[in-house]
């Protein structure tokens, strides 16, 4: 008989949803708690590459993320005009599952928080932890801000890049660090010609667009930004028109009609991978908690949800001590989330490299030449199936 039997889940992101909802599958009684007092979600979308469909599947809400979503399997890197620089068709995906299906964020975490609590998951919001003693040899012990504290068999830390599970575990040294650069996001009504992944290559930053939906796609800026920056929301649609001026076709047009109702999101780039082991005790991280990705192989979910699947098949098989299954999890997550940190990154680094003309031509020149074979090495050890 398995002897994890009551679990608490610290974040209620996709990957702790997804954590929560496997392991109540299992027959396991979990509670989720979740620091903000709702879960209204800022504008942003998510492609859902392959890997993450195929454990959205196994959990059983694939279909209504497919129905919501955009399927597409090709992705274009242009230049800031739009003029073709390279094209490259995904190699991800199956029968079953489509290459890329992509969704409003808000839309994915209402599919997930549904099927938890049709498993019967307890949600508590605007609660988080305040201690955690994981010393005792069975059990997680853990106080919570309303003054309340509970055991459990085990604690799952998804609860974000900020994660105070990890700080308690492994302390100041692997925390997020500024890269230099940051994001900027808008949702906007879909271009028709938009019918995947765009990447537009500028001098010091890059636009990107995804569609997310039948009539729907969000614009993405990746570029320089200061550490730190904290912006109001009246300098939003000022700044952003700025960073995008460099930019023409419909992303032109875009611009344009950007003004303060503009449902506009920027946040800095802050990559870091904790080593593993992933956990003390009976308590573990996973997600945003243990890894932080540049956003250019839009893996970033999908690690967490992997990373879900993959801890709740561990544990559950109860072959050997918890400490042997949690060492498992931790070691067949790693190496595959540390390629995705060194090749976003180096990506990242690539293409904000870019400061004159003369090294858009050559960028422009290797692009055509590199990307697609690039691309294709990411898709094949991405799509090596983890169920």
């Amino acid at each position: 008989m398995n002897d994890i039997r009551h679990v608490l889940v610290a974040g209620g992101g996709v990957g702790g949803l997804s954590a929560a909802l496997a392991f109540a599958q299992r027959g396991v009684e979990v509670m989720v708690i979740e620091r903000r007092p709702d879960f209204e979600i800022p504008g942003v979308g998510l492609g859902q590459p392959a890997n993450a469909l195929r454990v959205y599947d196994a959990l059983g809400v694939l279909d209504e993320i497919l129905e919501i979503g955009f399927a597409y399997d090709h992705m274009t890197i242009v230049d800031a005009e739009r003029r073709l620089i390279a094209e490259h068709k995904f190699l991800l995906g199956d029968d079953r599952v489509p290459s890329f299906c992509a969704l409003p964020r808000s839309d994915l975490h209402r599919i997930l928080v549904d099927a938890a609590r049709k498993a019967g998951v307890t949600i508590r919001l605007g609660v988080h932890v305040t201690a955690i003693d994981e010393t005792q040899n069975d059990r997680a012990a853990v106080t919570f801000s309303d003054g309340s504290s509970a055991t459990f068999d085990l604690m799952a830390g998804f609860d974000g890049i900020r994660s105070t599970t990890r700080t308690q575990l492994f302390g100041t040294m692997f925390v997020p660090r500024h890269s230099g650069f940051g994001a900027w996001r808008v949702q906007v009504p879909k271009e028709d010609c938009v019918t995947g992944m765009e990447f537009w290559q500028g001098i010091e930053g890059k636009v990107g667009a995804m569609p997310i939906g039948k009539n729907l796609m969000y614009l993405f800026n990746i570029r320089p930004e200061p550490a730190g920056a904290l912006y109001e929301r009246e300098e939003m649609a000022p700044l952003f028109k700025q960073r995008l001026a460099q930019f023409g076709g419909f992303v032109a047009r875009i611009r344009a009609g950007l003004n303060r109702d503009s449902d506009i999101v920027y946040s800095p780039i802050e990559p870091m991978l904790v080593p593993w082991p992933w956990h003390r005790g009976r308590v573990v991280i996973g997600g945003d908690a243990a890894h932080v990705f540049a956003p250019h192989l839009t893996q970033g979910a999908a690690m967490a949800v992997e990373d879900a699947f993959v801890l709740v098949r561990e544990v559950m098989k109860a072959e050997g001590p918890i400490e042997q299954r949690l060492m498992r999890y931790a070691q067949e997550r790693y190496g595959r989330c540390a390629f995705v940190y060194t090749f976003s990154g180096q990506w990242l680094e690539q293409e904000q490299s870019i400061h004159t003309p003369e090294q858009m031509d050559a960028a422009r020149r290797e692009l055509t030449l590199n990307a697609s074979n690039r691309i294709a090495v990411s898709d094949r050890i991405l799509n090596t199936r983890i169920l």
